[in-house]
């Protein structure tokens, strides 16, 4: 008797197809720079150190405005003289929030976690640069409206009046300067990557520059005094000084920001 062979029906190409099953996980997609700004903005208010600095900042306004008030000129009181007592504070203290922005990935160890979500390094330094700028718009516009509180109130008071002449022009160089001024900061803190040694060497750096410059070079100094050309910014008045204003901003800002994008791309991450 013949034995017949039973044989199974060979599967197919689409039955195997059918039959497998997918774990194919959906593409990823990518953070917005929009959003790695809101997430920086965020972190640097979150730690209590900058809220404190920030409040500091508002504190030494209220302080030089009352100063201000306490010892009036004859006349009408003038708003840029008051936008200059108030932007004091902003211009010594707010930079030290654009250090600390850079640093705080290398200085808490959080760098790790970071570019792991996102990988992208310069994209995040910069990122961590706009909300630096960000900020330091906002504290500046909040100080701006006490200056203008108190040059109403000074006037009052004074019975002179207030006098509002060259206002916006006061404001943009202000708001220039400022931003500056917050970037120099940041790529300090970028290229150095510790907050208490980046701070140090941004508040000294230039300033025995600016004291000891003079005596070794005369004018020529006048190429990297980055203080000077601050100045020269916020009056909106080069003073027939614009390569010497460019030059300091290109050595002190320029330079240390690309300096420290590029230390910051390839820095180890523990």
């Amino acid at each position: 008797m013949a034995v017949t062979e039973i044989t199974s029906p060979p599967v197919t190409a689409p039955a195997a197809k059918h039959s497998a099953v997918s774990t194919a996980l959906p593409p990823a997609r990518g953070q917005s720079f929009l959003r790695l700004v809101t997430t920086e903005l965020r972190k640097s208010l979150d730690t209590r150190s900058g809220r404190v600095l920030v409040l500091a900042i508002l504190a030494v306004a209220v302080a030089a405005l009352t100063w201000q008030l306490t010892h009036m000129d004859a006349g009408p009181q003038k708003f840029d003289s008051y936008l200059g007592a108030a932007s004091t504070g902003v211009l010594l203290l707010l930079p030290v929030i654009g250090v600390m922005a850079m640093t705080s990935e290398w200085t808490q160890r959080t760098a790790l976690t970071t570019f792991t979500l996102s990988p992208r390094r310069v994209r995040v330094q910069l990122a961590k640069f706009v909300s630096a700028v960000v900020l330091s718009v906002v504290v500046l516009t909040a100080s701006a409206l006490l200056a203008l509180a108190a040059t109403a109130i000074g006037g009052a008071v004074s019975g002179d009046g207030a006098s509002y002449a060259g206002m916006g022009g006061a404001l943009a160089g202000a708001y220039l300067s400022t931003a500056l001024n917050v970037v120099m900061g940041a790529a300090f803190g970028a290229l150095i990557a510790q907050t208490a040694v980046a701070i140090l060497v941004f508040f000294i750096a230039p300033t025995v520059w600016s004291l000891a410059g003079p005596a070794l070079f005369k004018d020529n100094a006048n190429w990297l005094d980055v203080f000077s050309a601050f100045g020269r910014i916020a009056e909106r008045d080069l003073h027939g000084m614009v390569p010497e204003t460019l030059t300091a901003i290109g050595v002190w800002v320029v330079l240390p920001t690309v300096l420290g994008l590029w230390a910051s791309s390839r820095r180890e991450v523990k």
